[in-house]
């Protein structure tokens, strides 16, 4: 393909002594990059960002076995984690929407409702691991720990409730996300971004 054939397209040029890198602006808004040495022009492709983790990650028998441990868990949680994010995001539009506080309280105690209905009975097959690991996964995802959500959407009372029997079982609805600090959490984070990457 020749630089002649794009004249009439935005077009900026690096001029350095020894090459040339040629940016073009094409109709559909991509840029196209062209890098021109004595001459010679070659195109540059920008490809994105792979992420490859080996499954035995810390060379170390104790953590490698927790790491396929938590990995088993995190499989199945992790759809649950992006179900919440997508549906908190849709309750915050609607809310959005709504004039008066008691039309706003009917619709959460209806969304509320709709959600019982959908996932008490999957929340109930989780162990305890599971249930730990997707409210982590909840604020991974929404940026706002579990407790902060159920308090924003339900009031203080409610998320003080929860938080009781979440402590009954070893849990806390308080508890942040944090892979650069917390041990597990860094576990965690590498198994989604391995199965964002498609290696789970």
């Amino acid at each position: 393909m020749s630089v002649v054939c794009y004249s009439q397209i935005d077009t900026s040029v690096i001029d350095t002594s020894s090459f040339r890198i040629i940016e073009q602006k094409q109709p559909n808004g991509k840029v196209m990059q062209m890098l021109v040495i004595d001459g010679d022009t070659s195109y540059i492709f920008n490809l994105p960002i792979v992420r490859i983790i080996g499954e035995r990650p810390y060379g170390d028998a104790e953590k490698d076995k927790q790491f396929r441990r938590l990995r088993y868990h995190v499989t199945k949680v992790y759809p649950y984690a992006k179900l919440a994010s997508k549906k908190l995001a849709e309750y915050n539009e609607e809310l959005t929407n709504v004039g008066s506080n008691r039309k706003r309280r009917l619709l959460l105690k209806q969304r509320e409702k709709e959600l019982k209905e959908e996932f008490t009975e999957v929340i109930k097959k989780m162990t305890v691991t599971q249930g730990r690991v997707l409210v982590k996964l909840i604020d991974r995802e929404t940026g706002e720990s579990t407790y902060d959500i159920i308090k924003e959407m339900r009031g203080t009372f409610k998320a003080f409730i929860y938080q009781g029997v979440a402590r009954l079982y070893s849990g806390d609805l308080k508890e942040r996300y944090n892979p650069k600090e917390n041990e597990e959490d860094e576990m965690i984070e590498r198994i989604v971004l391995m199965i964002e990457a498609g290696q789970i």
